[in-house]
This record gives structure tokens, sequence and C-alpha cells, in this order.
């Protein structure tokens, strides 16, 4: 079996690929098919298309995206924009010095270019978008006319032995305040910290219970009365549930009143969320929001949902994650999933109401479509019978957004499926991929490709 899906996944590492920031990774796939004279193209948003054509089967599309999520430890002096991933391993797992890994995507893309490496005989047109991970740019706005293939395997899963037949819409949400900021100026100021809590993929972790930093500060900042809010900041991402939340703040209340209230509340929580903490410090003042409008702004944080909606059998169907807030920038961020429309609708106009009523602005900022393939087709039977693990190998919708949807929308005959390797605690300085799972992925693929080449000459 050829495998160096390891190698060209350190490779990666070492070039910057956040979100918006793919042009040197552009860069690498386009001289990556230059030597290997495969036939490609890049468009504006640094998508990149490379085609190897050694077989009269029917094409196969690989789809992977090439941008990542970047978070990292909070005390950690580390640079996405300049910076390599450092990879590290266990023997088990590789996983980065600080900061997320980028597994989540890159792990597909050196599985394609491991593909396109090899001698193995296919028809591949293999596709990398870009900024997956925020506005999906990369898949709204790629030309697929170029495209012959009728089948799409995406390789943006985290569990391996499962295929994904279908997946969720995402919307990205926000709130905008309208904020009145009041004359006052304060010259200190209280500042209260909730971190510790573990964030995680607002897909696949919403249903853990892994707690919204957000959502507990504004529960905490309700407890003080006199309240007048400088700025709330929390949050990174529409689809990561926060960690980290600040706020700063006057009130007449003493500093032990302060103290007191937060260590309560730190120690009742403590059996929820074990790693919880919270800190207060006094800081330097600012300009305050009135008591009145910030009372306004904590009511409609307190408001607006968190979590799961609605369960069928189990599985979360809608959701929403309260993402992110910025008093300074007059925003909260939500993003929210459902693979059902009349629900979409339903939590849509809650908010527009909620809104309405609270002199706020809702901006649908971006909308992702889902995607939805029978077991029965001809992709997701050859996949089965190609699986490494057949007794174990699961199909399965899945709760998250994959941009797949959007080649759905481009190529409606086309058939979609997503597979990958084990890929724990995606989004997070904790992101990790098993190495095991990686290769065997490798096999799976392999086998698919030759035996789908094979049965369709």
């Amino acid at each position: 079996m050829h495998d160096k899906t390891l190698e060209f996944f350190k490779e990666i590492c070492k070039i910057p690929h956040g979100s918006g920031n793919e042009r040197k990774i552009a860069k690498y796939l386009c001289e990556f098919a230059e030597e290997r004279n495969l036939e490609y193209s890049i468009d504006n948003f640094n998508n990149v298309i490379i085609k190897k054509n050694t077989s009269n089967g029917r094409v196969i599309i690989l789809q992977a995206h090439t941008d990542m999520v970047c978070e990292k430890i909070e005390d950690i002096d580390f640079d996405f924009e300049k910076d390599e991933i450092k990879v590290l391993s266990d023997g088990e797992f590789l996983y980065a010095d600080g900061t997320t890994l980028g597994a989540d995507n890159g792990i597909g893309v050196a599985q394609i270019l491991n593909i396109l490496d090899s001698d193995i005989k296919c028809n591949i047109e293999a596709v990398f978008t870009t900024s997956e991970e925020t506005s999906m740019s990369g898949a709204i706005n790629i030309d697929v006319s170029s495209l012959k293939g009728k089948y799409l395997l995406n390789l943006d899963g985290f569990t391996e032995y499962t295929i994904i037949n279908e997946s969720s819409s995402f919307y990205d949400l926000i709130v905008k305040l309208n904020n009145n900021i009041t004359t006052n100026k304060v010259s200190e100021c209280y500042k209260i910290k909730v971190y510790g809590l573990e964030g995680g993929h607002s897909g696949f972790e919403i249903n853990n219970n892994k707690g919204n930093s957000i959502k507990i500060m504004a529960d905490l900042l309700t407890k003080i009365e006199d309240i007048e809010l400088i700025n709330i900041n929390g949050g990174t991402k529409f689809n990561v549930i926060p960690s980290i939340c600040e706020a700063e703040f006057y009130s007449k209340y003493t500093y032990e009143e302060l103290e007191t209230l937060c260590y309560y509340m730190k120690n009742n929580l403590r059996s929820i969320y074990p790693s919880i903490d919270i800190s207060l410090n006094i800081n330097n003042g600012g300009i305050t929001y009135s008591n009145t409008e910030s009372i306004r702004i904590i009511n409609l944080l307190n408001k607006l949902y968190h979590g799961v909606l609605l369960l069928d059998s189990g599985l979360p169907i809608t959701s929403v994650n309260l993402g992110i807030i910025n008093l300074k920038e007059d925003n909260i961020c939500l993003g929210m999933r459902s693979s059902r429309i009349i629900e979409e609708e339903k939590y849509l106009n809650y908010l527009r109401k909620l809104c309405r009523n609270n002199n706020c602005e809702l901006i649908i900022y971006g909308h992702q479509p889902g995607f939805e393939n029978s077991k029965d087709s001809k992709l997701i039977q050859a996949l089965l019978k190609t699986a490494p693990n057949k007794e174990d190998t699961l199909v399965k919708s899945v709760h998250i957004t994959i941009e797949a949807g959007f080649f759905k929308e481009k190529i409606p005959e086309v058939e979609i499926a997503v597979i990958s390797p084990n890929i724990l605690d995606a989004h997070t300085p904790k992101e990790r991929v098993e190495i095991a799972s990686v290769k065997e992925t490798n096999l799976w693929l392999e086998n698919f490709i030759t035996y789908f080449d094979k049965i369709n000459n």
C-alpha cells in the first residue's frame, strides 16, 4: 500500500493555512501537481483542482478543504499567520504543541495527495476548497464546470469506519445590538473572567454538556443589580463552543461581595464542569453603558438559546451555538444547525421576534446547505464493500455541516459520501488524530478507488 499521508500532512503543518490565509497552501498544491505533471487549476479564491487520469474508469471526485481552525492555549506565544504547527506524537496520536493541529482537514488533504502521488490506476478529480471553517467562500464560489465526476467522496469527517450520507445545514447568524453607550466614564472597573471550559466543535460536541462561557457569564452578571457594562468579550467562531469569556463593568458592589459571588458560582458549577474557573480583578476603567442598557444586553444573552433544540432517537436535529459576543463590535454571533427546514424557520422566527422586542437587528451572515444520499447508492454500497472492517462500518447522518452540500447544489446528480480517520477534540488545542486510524482509512480509500474503477469500466 502506498502511504505517504503523514509525510504530506507534516509538510502541510509547516505552511500557515488558517481560514482566509490559504494562498501559500494553494501554491504548495500547485507545485505538487507540477512536479508530477498533473493537470491543475487555481482560482481567485485559492481553490485548487488537480486531475489524475491513469485509467478508463468512471471519474471519482475526492474533496477536502485546505484551511484550519486557529485556536491555542491562552499563554502560548504563537502566530498562526507565520508560525509552523509543531506536530508531536505519543506513538498513538499526532497532536500539536499548544495549538489546534489542523487534522481537520489537513489529514484529508494529505490523504488525497497520497492517492495522487501513488501509482494506483484511477481517474481522480481532486478538489481543494478554502475557508470551510468560516464563510465556506471557496465551495460557494468554485467553478465546477470542468468536473466530470458524478461521485464525490469528501474526507472531512471525524470517525473511522463511518460513512456519512447526510449532513445538516448551517446558518451564520449575527445579532446587531444597536447599543447606546452613555458618556459616563469611570477610572476603575471590575473584570470577571470565566475560563477553563473544554470548548469544542458545535456540531459534534453540542450535545456533550461542554458548557458555554458566554451563557455562564450572563447568568453571573444577572446577579449584579447595579451593573454598568464596559465590555463583554467571549468566543472566537460561529461553530466553536466558547471556552473563555471576559466582562468589564462598573458596580457599587465591593470587591469582597463580587469575590464571594464568583467563588460560590464557581464551586456550584464544578460539579457539572470540573475544570471551570472564575477570576476577579480590578482594571483601568472606561466608558460605560447605562444600567438600563446593561441589563437589556444581559437579559438578551439569557434569552438566546445554546444547545440542542430538538432530538430524534437521541440524535440532535436542530441546535444553536452562542459562539461570540463582543460589545465593542456591537455583535452577538450564533451558529444554527438543522436537518429540517421547518425547525430552521421556527428558530429564525423566534430570533426575529426577540430582536424586534430588544431593539436589535438579525443578520443572516451565511447559510451552508446540507446534503442527503441514499444508503443504497452505488457510492455507499462500494464503500461498504471495500471497508477494512465491514462488520463495524456504519452509514449514518451527522449533526455537522459539510461543504459538500454546495457541490450537490452545483451538480444535482452527484452522489456524496464522507469518510475519515478518528480525529478527536477538533477546533480545540487538544485536537489529535489517531495514527493507526489514518492508515486504516488510507487502505479503505485505496481499496475503494481500485474497486470502483474496475466495476465501472
